[in-house]
């Protein structure tokens, strides 16, 4: 198929609850539209797509219109959502965009799956904004998202199934993870989109690494320890017994704050003693910006790269070519490779994509 015809969308919502430790954006409501963190995303992909003479179709105000005329787009409005916007906005936009070749959207797990409610049988191209993106719908990030957009941009393209993904956001705030396959949707066949969805491997080495990072704690340093079954053998070593999906933050082998948020990493990387210890998402390598969304760009610039440690058991690793980063503050200097602990003092390097 070929495309010349763009539906493109935005929720608004889509990562508002990451940044404030929500781990995940559903029944929240957007006070400030200033905060949206999809809306600065999708200006950031509109403004850097080449391909400008294509048809964008799209909902009215911050659902679409206001993106547009911030990247100096032209469009025509199909749908005129509520305020807020809700999932039926999703669904009754995706109805009225019938005429279109694609539909290209900013958003996480949820958004996908009001898509897949719609019923429509056009691809999708998902541009990762969500707290949850489990589905393999989404780009890597909003870069790779431009590179694919432009490649297919009035050319034929080949299409393949992707699955759509979702979790219980209750369940996940309490630590609980269940990721449900709720259906398939089809995507450009592109290596810019992650189509393989987060992966579980057995523990093996955690307790080693666990052992290896304990052993090498200074006393006087903040050690921010992420989520994941791999970083919390840490805490577990040291006797507590937190949120698996958190960040738990510890001095002098002491939990000094549970479950932190994104303000409270803030404060305690901005004392300049501090360590961030986190790992990869399984199946899809990704380093930052998924599974993690506490690291704001302000918390990774106070700490520093040469502050944040990787961890890994070998198994998420094995059919790795490279990390993934997903950030778009463009003032963080992100190496090209990174170390990674695997075991007790054994390392092994990686390449960072960005």
């Amino acid at each position: 198929m070929k495309v010349k015809v763009a539906a493109f969308f935005v929720n608004p919502l889509a990562g508002y609850g990451g940044i404030r430790n929500n781990k995940g954006s559903d029944n929240m409501h957007l006070q400030n539209i200033g905060e949206s963190v999809s809306i600065g995303r999708a200006i950031e992909f509109l403004s850097g797509i080449k391909c400008r003479d294509i048809q964008f179709i799209v909902p009215d105000g911050p659902m679409g219109a206001l993106e547009m005329d911030k990247a100096n787009l032209k469009y025509t409005i199909s749908y005129s959502p509520g305020n807020p916007t809700t999932a039926m906005d999703t669904i009754n936009f995706i109805h009225s965009a019938a005429g279109a070749d694609i539909i290209c959207f900013l958003g996480g797990d949820g958004t996908a799956r009001d898509i897949l409610r719609s019923g429509t049988d056009l691809p999708v191209l998902g541009i990762p904004a969500g707290v949850k993106m489990y589905s393999s719908v989404f780009s890597m990030n909003v870069k790779h998202a431009i590179d694919v957009f432009d490649n297919f941009c009035g050319n034929e393209i080949t299409l393949k199934d992707a699955g759509v993904a979702d979790i219980n956001e209750d369940e996940y705030r309490s630590g609980k993870l269940d990721v449900k396959q709720f259906g398939t949707l089809k995507i450009p066949d592109s290596s810019g989109i992650i189509s393989s969805s987060k992966a579980e491997y057995p523990p093996s080495s955690s307790y080693d690494m666990a052992e290896y990072i304990i052993d090498n704690m200074v006393n006087d340093f903040y050690y921010i320890i992420g989520p994941g079954t791999t970083c919390k053998a840490i805490t577990t070593s040291l006797g507590f017994h937190t949120n698996m999906l958190g960040f738990d933050i510890v001095k002098g082998k002491k939990l000094i704050v549970e479950d932190a948020g994104e303000e409270d990493i803030y404060r305690y990387a901005a004392s300049g003693s501090v360590h961030i210890i986190i790992s990869i998402i399984g199946g899809q390598g990704f380093l930052l910006g998924r599974g993690n969304q506490q690291l704001s760009g302000r918390i990774i610039k106070k700490a520093g790269f040469e502050n944040i440690s990787v961890i890994s058991t070998p198994e998420k690793l094995i059919s790795l070519s490279g990390l993934a980063v997903d950030i778009s503050d463009k003032d963080i200097s992100v190496p090209k490779f990174i170390r990674v602990l695997t075991g007790y003092g054994q390392f092994k390097i990686m390449r960072v994509n960005f």
